[in-house]
């Protein structure tokens, strides 16, 4: 068992995820065996993330085959995000006409 608790935050990438623990271990001066960041990610990505993991056989994996298959996770997820970005960008919200406002009380419904 992993000797910390890293959780994905709900909605995010496993690429975003995946960095951030990177990160964390890296400033923390953690070293931590193959087993324990693959027990890490395990235990700590959401359930949309384990089932994908389990769709995958990740647990039936080696330790090797394991880590390479978080990097292409990784590596998808990320080349995921830029394809995907103009879905979440709301269109402008500019009216085609705006009526012209009263230079005294500056309103324009009248």
């Amino acid at each position: 068992m992993s000797s910390f608790h890293f959780p994905q935050y709900e909605h995010e990438l496993f690429w975003r995820y995946y960095d951030r623990l990177h990160a964390f271990i890296a400033h923390c001066g953690y070293y931590l065996e193959k087993w324990e960041l693959l027990d890490t990610v395990y235990m700590g990505v959401t359930c949309e993330t384990c089932a994908l993991l389990e769709q995958w056989d990740f647990c039936a994996k080696t330790v090797d085959e394991a880590c390479d298959f978080l990097d292409w996770l990784a590596w998808d997820t990320y080349e995921f995000e830029p394809s995907c970005s103009d879905f979440y960008i709301p269109p402008p919200c500019i009216p085609a006409y705006v009526p012209p406002v009263c230079e005294i009380c500056h309103c324009s419904n009248h």
